[in-house]
């Protein structure tokens, strides 16, 4: 099964395929053989050697289709990887991303705490090809966070991807227990993360992009009342009523009315 991540700014259309684990010597060794698809390893502890280039934790590879690969594990060391096979428009994206070498395509990383969560989370399904991957969805954002980061270390990591999945969500008004299982973390820690960075629940988060969304809606487009309830994540639009006004003082209709006028007026 494939699953698609949820991409903006510009980063391009990805999806993952599959996603593994490895760490038995004898399936943390491939090739020399050809492979089609573009595969992404993460060293998790130990080391092992790509194309005769050395890799330890904390550091990871890449092949592109086409390439001719061989890798295998240290003797005295054996490694342990987490692997994604991946569906990209642009893999060259990963390698500048990554910031991987050019001639060895292995690249370092220095988020291998959440990668480690990860990689017990496969270890726990017994369907690779599912539910694990619904739980890496996370990876290449955790990535883009912690890119532009640095030194804001793991929860900040967390409270940057759950405010980017709500902006990206809103439409369907992600509750907050699927946001913490889309971040492979408990509720209370997502709270206790996204408090810390942004001075308020998700929930309320979430709650103002949507009031924030709807006001601009009403100001400069032609849906009716109804439409903009659904664009911002409500199927009734009574309740969506009861909401706006609660937060607003007055009904959307009302603000509609009021924002015409005053726009007339200027």
């Amino acid at each position: 099964m494939t699953h698609e991540i949820y991409t903006s700014g510009k980063m391009p259309k990805t999806s993952v395929l599959a996603v593994g684990c490895a760490e038995e010597v004898g399936d943390t060794r491939s090739g020399p053989i050809k492979r089609n698809v573009f595969v992404i390893h993460y060293c998790l502890a130990g080391k092992g050697y790509f194309l005769g280039n050395p890799v330890s934790a904390g550091q990871g590879f890449f092949f592109l289709p086409g390439d001719t690969v061989e890798y295998h594990p240290s003797k005295h060391d054996p490694w342990k990887y987490l692997w994604f096979i991946i569906d990209t428009e642009s893999p060259d994206f990963f390698l500048k991303h990554y910031n991987a070498d050019p001639k060895t395509k292995i690249f370092t990383y220095d988020f291998v705490d959440i990668i480690e969560e990860q990689y017990r989370a496969v270890k726990r399904s017994k369907d690779f090809s599912i539910s694990p991957v619904e739980g890496m969805l996370t990876y290449l954002n955790i990535l883009k966070h912690h890119s532009a980061q640095k030194g804001g270390g793991k929860a900040t990591v967390y409270a940057m991807s759950a405010r980017e999945y709500i902006e990206t969500n809103y439409h369907l008004h992600p509750s907050i227990a699927s946001l913490a299982g889309y971040l492979n973390i408990s509720q209370s820690y997502l709270y206790r993360v996204f408090f810390e960075e942004f001075g308020m629940s998700p929930k309320e988060y979430l709650n103002r992009f949507c009031m924030e969304q709807a006001k601009m809606l009403l100001r400069s487009s032609d849906m009716n009342i109804s439409q903009i309830a659904a664009a911002v994540g409500y199927s009734d639009v009574l309740a969506f009523s009861a909401f706006f006004s609660k937060r607003k003082g007055c009904s959307p209709t009302a603000y509609r009315e009021r924002t015409k006028k005053s726009d007339q007026g200027a």
